[in-house]
């Protein structure tokens, strides 16, 4: 068996994916190390993992400090600058970590670039982890940050797809451009240029700006993408992308949930086993649940509909005693325990977050999404309107009425449902037959095949 180090952010939604498929590889007899910022500590190591801390950047930071200085003077102390700016980024700690661990394998977000440039120079083996639906530029794959669907409208041609791609070239390089200037030469792209270069990474032959990912992605890195392949438009991935399925870490614990609401949840569960009435979640994370127009509409929504119980998670942004009185059947919480909600809700209400999709698609809960239009739920969206699994509401036009009657076609158009199940049992296909197991041994194995002598 290998040694094995799992680096990742600590948001929840990645790190959670991260930490089950760490569970997985130790569960299949690999010794595995769990390298993460001070706030995934608990779920990391209450999940029998072991835990390297992760230095937390002061890049931000520096770069407020550093505004306060003349244009003149950071021109001048220019190579001074940048190395507080390297140093500001903190990856010592990992590449230390690295070095002393000695892994046959590191698994690492792929949003990480510092970290994977800084430990390229260890000469460890690195896999990527895509927390995103796919992010490469393929025939007749939009941009993820869209609500194109291929073949639909003049966007889902092969040249409005093509245009998409390269106004997001365009931005990516008027971006790139504009904190190169405004932060005069210590920007995060010439960082990573200067670390490649202490590291022995070939920026030029290592990375392409083409594809979605800010500022760039890997063009020869193995790529684990922890989603179904199935949930995706219909493509062709890149050789070096491997689909291992979602990873849903049951065993997560969330200490914002009191005994109150679990009582409180209890008491509501218990009201569904006539089978007579329905229950409705509705979460959005942050996204929304400052938004109390929305919240209001959607309350008025389902105030009429007593033969529904509904549950709305507020993300603990506003307090449920904002929304005001609320109907007997309509309970409002901080927080809320997602997945044993999701266990017994009928319909999920939900802002098009891929951890949130991919939870909903394995209890087999069809969504109403209300597009929260950050990072890739634009292109999450609009896979769920594809495969039927739900539909696309409008947060800004949608009435009461509207919202009221997207629900009940969930509840009584059967097509949703079985669509559901249907990808439902590809995603249990993952776990079952044990996909990202089986990839990382295939990983380690072509390492090992590049050390023999």
């Amino acid at each position: 068996m290998a040694t094995i180090l799992c680096v990742t952010s600590a948001v929840p939604g990645v790190l959670f994916a991260g930490v089950e498929l760490a569970r997985r590889l130790d569960r299949a007899g690999h010794r595995v190390a769990y390298a993460s910022f001070a706030e995934a500590d608990q779920t990391v190591s209450s999940n029998g993992l072991d835990f390297l801390p992760l230095a937390a950047s002061r890049y931000e930071s520096f770069l407020a400090e550093d505004a306060r200085l003349s244009l003149i003077d950071r021109w001048c102390h220019l190579s001074s600058r940048r190395q507080q700016a390297l140093d500001s980024l903190a990856v010592s700690s990992l590449v230390q970590s690295v070095r002393r661990l000695t892994p046959d394998l590191i698994l690492i977000d792929g949003e990480l670039h510092e970290h994977i440039i800084a430990v390229f120079g260890c000469g460890v083996p690195i896999a990527l982890l895509n927390s995103f639906v796919s992010i490469w530029r393929q025939p007749g794959l939009p941009p993820p940050h869209h609500l194109v669907r291929p073949g639909v409208s003049w966007k889902g041609t092969g040249i409005g797809i093509w245009l998409l791609w390269q106004s997001l070239r365009l931005a990516k390089w008027r971006r790139a451009w504009t904190h190169k200037v405004r932060r005069v030469g210590c920007d995060r792209l010439s960082l990573l240029h200067l670390l490649a270069r202490d590291s022995g990474f070939d920026f030029r032959r290592e990375t392409d700006d083409r594809q979605w990912l800010m500022p760039f992605t890997y063009r020869r890195l193995p790529v684990l993408s922890l989603h179904a392949l199935e949930f995706e438009f219909p493509h062709r991935p890149p050789a070096m992308v491997d689909y291992v399925g979602p990873m849903l870490l049951e065993t997560r614990s969330d200490g914002r949930i009191t005994d109150a609401v679990r009582a409180e949840l209890a008491a509501i569960f218990d009201r569904l086993h006539g089978g007579k009435r329905r229950l409705i979640y509705a979460g959005f994370g942050s996204f929304f649940s400052t938004d109390l127009g929305f919240l209001r509409r959607l309350l008025d929504a389902v105030a009429v509909r007593s033969d529904w119980d509904v549950v709305i998670s507020l993300g603990g942004r506003v307090s449920p005693s904002d929304l005001g009185p609320l109907p007997e059947h309509v309970h409002a919480f901080d927080w809320l325990p997602q997945l044993e909600v999701l266990r017994h809700a009928d319909v999920a209400v939900t802002h098009g977050g891929i951890n949130t999709i991919d939870e909903c698609v394995l209890f087999g809960v069809p969504m109403v999404v209300y597009c929260g239009f950050e990072t890739d739920m634009a292109g999450n969206t609009s896979r769920i309107v594809h495969h039927k699994i739900g539909i696309a509401g409008d947060q800004h036009q949608d009435s009461p009425r509207v919202i009221r009657e997207h629900i009940d076609r969930l509840l009584h158009e059967p097509r949703f449902k079985s669509n559901v199940q249907r990808l439902q049992a590809h995603y249990a296909a993952y776990e079952d037959e044990r996909v990202a197991e089986q990839t990382v041994d295939s990983l380690l194995g072509r390492a090992r095949s590049r050390t023999r002598p």
